[in-house]
């Protein structure tokens, strides 16, 4: 995939975006029972290290995201040319028609898939302990820090997650990393507006109709999808239809 957005064609038709939430808790013998539908240097990458929780909720990611992909490409799991792009994100060698992007906030994966448009999507738990005040004032922009100091007390930090998960998904679906300045566009500190436009004057977010859509997942978790396009028709696909356990909230 082509990551400067320039290249990106936007038309008034809705963008098809499918979703897939998948469980990444499991069983912790599971792993040695799939690990032929990895590849062997993801096979390596699995650290059981000091902590093995995490090594079994990489392993899960990497073999959900595998599984729902080869059903798109009617291949094998392992047989999924995952690759990684300059910046760090994952893309698929040879198949630029199919975008995709994964996000996990502990036991929780989501993946997005489209077959009409880059795309990226954050998934966050609302932590008491993030130092939200600092953040915003590094990260968020003048317009957002001036709409979200308005946000009532009691409702700030639900929407400062709000906020952070689109400019996450943001930087994601532009592919550009963190080379894309976060103060330099702007999303929608408002928590209850779900949908609307990403704005910016940088020629490679400006120039284009990147929009978000977020949503509230269980009662401590915000999530948001950025596509490039005017409106998008997003599916909720079943993590069962590929052999993958479903969100327990």
């Amino acid at each position: 995939m082509n990551s400067d957005s320039k290249s990106n064609v936007i038309t008034d038709s809705p963008i098809d975006i499918e979703i897939w939430k998948f469980s990444l808790s499991g069983n912790p013998a599971e792993p040695h029972f799939h690990l032929a539908e990895l590849v062997e240097e993801e096979r390596s990458r699995i650290d059981q290290g000091i902590f093995p929780e995490l090594g079994e909720r990489s392993f899960r990611s990497r073999l959900g995201l595998r599984r729902i992909l080869a059903n798109y490409l009617d291949c094998s799991p392992a047989e999924v040319p995952l690759m990684i792009e300059g910046h760090g994100k994952p893309i698929l060698n040879g198949e630029a028609s199919l975008q995709f992007n994964l996000s996990h906030c502990g036991e929780y994966a989501i993946l997005a898939v489209s077959k009409q448009t880059p795309l990226g999507i954050d998934l966050e738990r609302i932590r008491k302990e993030s130092p939200i005040d600092d953040l915003a004032q590094r990260c968020f922009s003048i317009e957002e820090q001036e709409g979200w100091s308005k946000t009532e007390e009691e409702k700030r930090r639900t929407s400062f997650f709000h906020l952070w998960v689109q400019k996450e998904a943001m930087v994601k679906a532009h592919g550009a990393g963190m080379t894309l300045p976060l103060r330099h566009f702007s999303g929608e500190p408002n928590a209850e507006i779900l949908e609307g436009p990403i704005k910016s004057e940088l020629p490679e977010i400006g120039e284009n109709k990147w929009r978000y859509i977020a949503d509230t997942e269980g009662h401590d978790m915000r999530s948001a999808i950025v596509f490039c396009g005017s409106k998008a028709r997003i599916v909720t696909r079943d993590p069962e239809e590929v052999n993958l356990s479903r969100w327990s909230l």
